[in-house]
């Protein structure tokens, strides 16, 4: 245990005395901002547009999460799609770059240590990300008011979407380190964990052009499916398992990978 957290704290500090960590949280806290400002004013737009034509009905239809939070959390996952190749491209590929690969396997630390520190080191900046979009629900029920509920904001929705992106983000982690394990290039590291991701998340769109098993298939394998069930405040077992299923998937093959150097 010692070598894993030797491993996570070496990639921690990487990520925080250099300026990988601020880049990334900052840009993704700065463009979540975006979203919310963003959303919050066509809130606004529409509420004055259901005062001035008097349709309370369709204002009392008008809430917080359907018409500002699920946008925002929506934008977050699109934008996993760039920041996690950008967080693991550096991961392996850097120590076969450096030549320091080959010191790391000449020590007593086994493979599964070395790709679960440096998994957990880069799980925390995931973490971190995917807890900034809650400053914004907090702002909402310290100064929002709507009408028909006792309260500003529906925690249920917010709290399982918070879940499912530290789950979906584990999950692209894992096949980031993946393809950083293949190569010693971080470009082709990069750009082949966002060519992946990229296509997960075209099949919910190939998808909806099919039919029968092909149909459920392809839905079933895209992330987006599972995650924008979270957004309706829906918490599925078949989920979880799916995000679980392939992180630990992806983490096996790695050490696989990782492993197969040691004997070269």
């Amino acid at each position: 245990m010692r070598g894993l957290f030797a491993i996570a704290r070496k990639e921690l500090s990487i990520f925080f005395t250099t300026t990988i960590a601020y880049a990334g949280l900052g840009a993704y806290a700065f463009l979540m901002g975006l979203v919310f400002v963003s959303s919050l004013n066509q809130y606004q737009q529409r509420t004055a547009i259901f005062l001035s034509q008097q349709q309370p009905q369709m204002l009392e239809r008008l809430n917080f999460n359907d018409a500002i939070l699920t946008p925002m959390f929506s934008t977050g996952v699109w934008m996993f799609l760039f920041f996690v190749p950008f967080l693991t491209m550096r991961l392996l590929a850097e120590e076969k770059n450096q030549n320091t690969f080959e010191l790391l396997m000449t020590t007593p630390i086994s493979s599964w240590q070395i790709v679960l520190g440096k998994f957990i080191a880069t799980w925390v900046l995931i973490l971190v990300m995917s807890f900034i979009p809650l400053v914004f629900p907090f702002i909402l029920e310290a100064y929002g008011t709507t009408t028909g509920t006792s309260s500003a904001v529906e925690w249920s929705p917010v709290l399982v979407s918070v879940l499912m992106a530290t789950l979906m983000g584990s999950s692209f982690i894992a096949l980031g380190m993946l393809m950083s394990s293949l190569t010693d290039s971080q470009i082709v590291a990069a750009l082949l964990t966002f060519a992946t991701l990229l296509l997960s998340y075209t099949l919910p769109f190939v998808a909806n052009r099919l039919e029968g098993d092909w149909q459920t298939v392809l839905d079933y394998a895209s992330p987006l499916s599972h995650v924008n069930r979270a957004f309706q405040g829906r918490l599925l077992a078949e989920d979880l398992v799916y995000f679980l299923s392939l992180t630990l998937a992806g983490l096996i093959v790695t050490q696989r990978v990782v492993e197969s150097n040691r004997w070269r």
